[in-house]
């Protein structure tokens, strides 16, 4: 093995491996914080940095595997797809969470229920600890069950 396989090993290592388990890890201690209505945004972000690290570097290995670095039709075939991805996914879900909030306003629920409240800072602090743990058994089954393993 030369230097210049073992650089792109460990990079693919931290970058597949260890980002996503520190994301897990910081979405973990986002959500014991919340509940304890402590600060939570930093480790919050840092969750998603860390997704996006991986992300990042996942976009940038399908590039070099699947067209190489200088092809410019690899990079408008990517981002056509996140534009189709937010206009016909991201924007539909968005629309129908305003009309939701729309219909709550109009009967008056939102006035009483504000995200401040200690109930609902509990369900929400609960389904974020299921969601995660949820996520992360699905992760471990998922990474358990390659076949490069």
């Amino acid at each position: 093995m030369n230097f210049d396989t073992a650089i792109v090993h460990l990079a693919s290592w931290l970058g597949n491996v260890m980002m996503p388990t520190l994301a897990g890890l910081f979405f973990s201690v986002a959500v014991y914080r919340y509940s304890k209505s402590a600060p939570f945004e930093h480790m919050l972000y840092s969750g998603f940095g860390s997704l996006m690290v991986s992300g990042m570097l996942r976009a940038l290995e399908g590039f070099v595997q699947n067209a190489g670095p200088t092809s410019a039709d690899a990079y408008w075939t990517a981002v056509m797809s996140l534009v189709n991805w937010t206009a016909n996914v991201i924007l539909p879900v968005f629309a129908l969470t305003q009309l939701a909030a729309m219909v709550l306003s109009m009967g008056g629920v939102l006035s009483e229920i504000y995200p401040g409240s200690t109930w609902i800072r509990k369900f929400i602090a609960a389904m974020g600890a299921l969601m995660i743990s949820g996520i992360v058994r699905f992760a471990e089954a998922m990474v358990t069950q390659a076949h490069g393993i």
